[in-house]
Parts: C-alpha cells; structure tokens; sequence
C-alpha cells in the first residue's frame, strides 16, 4: 500500500452509500479503485466501541489501480474521502475531492495521519467532508468503491466472502 506524503484543498463532492443489517462479528475487506486519469488519495474514518471516531489516510491510487486500505480491519460502519492531485483542465489547475457528507473529520493535508477522536479537530488537523461507503455490514463481504472516471461520482459494491 503506497501512502500519500502530501497534498493542497479544494471543494467538489460525490456521495455513494450502500445500507445493510448489522451483523455482531462482521468483516469487511475494503478495496478502493481509481478510474479516474489522475491520481488519487483516499482516507477513512471509521467508529470506535466507545462512539468515538478514527480517521486514517492516505492510500495512493494510480488511474486503473485498486489496493485495500488495511485488510485487518474489522468494521461494520466506514466513510471515505477522496482528494486527485492538481492537474490542469481547460487552462485551469484544478483538483477533485470525494466526500462531501453530512460526516466531518480529521484529516492532515501535508501527510500521513492516524487521528484518534476524528469527530473534533486533533492535533495539527482540519475537518473534512466524508461520503458515507457503508452503514453497517452483515457476514463477511467485500467492499469496493470506485472513484469515477468523470471526477464526480463513486461506485459501491458489496460481495459475500464464504
């Protein structure tokens, strides 16, 4: 899994939710996709046990490229956001972001982050808009949302893992 050591902010959103039944021992492996022509950075945020919130980031995707975020993860809830490096379009530089929920939470744009109580501002953070990926997860599944090729939407789908 590459991570990202950098990136800059602008707005723009995209919202892909899928809700199921809440399952007591659920797992999940999440793999995001990018189809997107440029790169692109993706973080989570996920609940702990005790109703706070950890976000985490940033998984690197090339155009093409899928990788999971961290396969040990056990979750029945996660939002995602996503942030393309600049590039420019039409003369202009320009950059597209996923995550534009009613969720915010931390994020560090200058690089790696592991926030722990993600729902408030921590540390050297800025809150960030996040879509929804998953209510809640029954049974083990595979998850895998896809970042677009048109900049503006993602795709969620879920598959049984027996």
């Amino acid at each position: 899994m590459k991570m990202r050591n950098w990136i800059s902010r602008l707005g723009g959103c995209a919202v892909g939710a899928v809700c199921l039944l809440a399952a007591a021992e659920a797992k999940a492996d999440i793999k995001f996709c990018s189809e997107f022509p440029h790169k692109v950075f993706v973080a989570i945020a996920y609940p702990q046990d005790d109703g706070s919130w950890i976000s985490r980031g940033w998984l690197e995707l090339n155009a093409g490229e899928c990788s999971y975020f961290d396969t040990a993860l056990q979750l029945k809830t996660f939002y995602y956001r996503g942030e393309s490096v600049p590039f420019r379009e039409g003369g202009k530089r320009i950059r597209n972001v996923w995550g534009g929920g009613d969720k915010v939470f931390a994020i560090w744009d200058n690089s790696n982050f592991n926030y722990w109580n993600a729902q408030t501002k921590v540390l050297n953070s800025s809150l960030a808009a996040f879509s929804k990926g998953v209510e809640t997860i029954e049974g083990n599944v595979s998850i895998t949302v896809t970042f677009e090729a048109d900049g503006k939407n993602t795709s969620v789908s879920i598959h049984p893992v027996h």
